[in-house]
């Protein structure tokens, strides 16, 4: 998935292996409309954690709700394969 390069996410190895292992088939290729999705995914997954990035540091402290939201996106991520 080194086009994650050109679209200017940088993930760390865990995230991009998860990235992988949802949006790529088993010779770790990955056509067009799983592309988009890939792309759509990380782009509300940045939205959203910069949001919640009150302080602008890089990290985020999550209320229940606001936990259960973000667990929502990371996990629809994972599992609408």
């Amino acid at each position: 998935m080194y086009f994650l390069f050109f679209t200017g996410f940088q993930l760390n190895n865990d995230v991009l292996q998860i990235m992988v292992s949802r949006y790529s088939d088993s010779n770790l290729t990955i056509d067009f409309d799983n592309f988009v999705a890939c792309i759509v995914r990380l782009e509300s997954m940045f939205k959203t954690f910069k949001m919640l990035d009150k302080d602008k540091n890089g990290t985020i402290e999550l209320n229940f709700f606001e936990y259960f939201i973000w667990l929502q996106i990371a996990m629809d991520s994972i599992n609408t394969k």
